[in-house]
């Protein structure tokens, strides 16, 4: 299922196969494939209901199963999607949802309406970058055998809190709502960095510097800054993509913060011949945080 029919998969499923869903994923807590008596139990189904709806789940490409031992199943992104969509629903948070607006390699983004504009960002760590994840992320280093499904739950809790912490004192997006591996969002409308030309980018690159000492006064470092996750509107620079963020009595903040540094500088080298040192750069961070 492509996550543009995100919508339309949402209307056609009843509450029974969310309840299903819901118990497969409760299940894969403690089993890797959950077998159907399980599902039917933690479900609140009869087992030839479970089994007749776990078929048509099937065949909707919602769930996959694993007879060899068995019968198990478990969910994939696209039911772990429409189960976080179904929570924002139930709780009055999100109305509809619109096109998809960001894709990246560990996100999909898509544009929501609430009582104001959205952005859902999914989380979308997998089972190929689980390991390495596993490895750089603060949030997973004492949980070592979180199955991959919620690695990407974890990352979200974590980007969400960042951003408690930081809004509205630093330049982000307002965090509105958490649900499994969804994130929901104020929608920022304008384009990032590396998609404009500024018409000052001297004041532009102070006015982020400005921001990333903001956040560390807070004791967050981003350790994931560039071109690609900054954001220009009529207000200033918006810096999204939290996940990566660690604290700044982390032993490695101060080498973190030098590569964010080092990733803006050498764009605006290289796009607008402005050669600041990064001396002067973690200067004027510095002073910023002071403020």
């Amino acid at each position: 299922m492509l996550v543009e029919n995100l919508a339309e998969a949402f209307l056609g499923l009843s509450r029974e196969d969310f309840s299903l869903l819901g118990a497969i994923e409760t299940g894969m807590r403690t089993h890797e494939w959950v077998p159907t008596f399980i599902i039917s139990k933690l479900a609140g189904l009869s087992a030839s209901k479970s089994e007749y709806r776990l078929q048509h789940l099937f065949e909707k490409k919602l769930v996959v199963r694993e007879a060899q031992h068995y019968l198990g199943y478990q969910i994939n992104f696209d039911s772990y999607d429409l189960l976080a969509l179904s929570d924002f629903v139930r709780r009055d948070q999100v109305k509809s949802i619109g096109e998809r607006i960001g894709v990246g390699k560990e996100s999909v983004v898509l544009e929501a309406q609430g009582y104001a504009s959205l952005a859902i960002k999914f989380h979308r760590q997998g089972r190929t970058s689980f390991k390495h994840v596993r490895r750089l992320r603060d949030h997973l280093k004492d949980k070592p055998r979180v199955p991959w499904l919620y690695a990407a739950s974890l990352a979200a809790r974590r980007e969400f809190a960042v951003m408690e912490k930081l809004y509205p004192k630093v330049s982000i997006p307002r965090p509105v709502a958490i649900s499994r591996h969804a994130l929901a969002m104020e929608y920022v409308p304008g384009p990032l960095l590396n998609k404009i030309t500024l018409s000052d980018p001297e004041e532009g690159l102070r006015l982020i510097l400005q921001e990333v000492g903001r956040a560390l006064d807070l004791d967050i470092v981003h350790s994931d800054l560039s071109e690609f996750n900054i954001m220009i509107t009529d207000s200033g620079p918006v810096i999204i993509d939290w996940p990566q963020a660690v604290d700044a009595a982390h032993p490695h903040s101060d080498e973190l913060l030098k590569r964010d540094l080092g990733n803006v500088l050498r764009f605006f080298r290289s796009k607008y011949r402005i050669d600041m040192p990064l001396e002067e750069a973690l200067t004027a961070v510095r002073e910023a945080e002071r403020i």
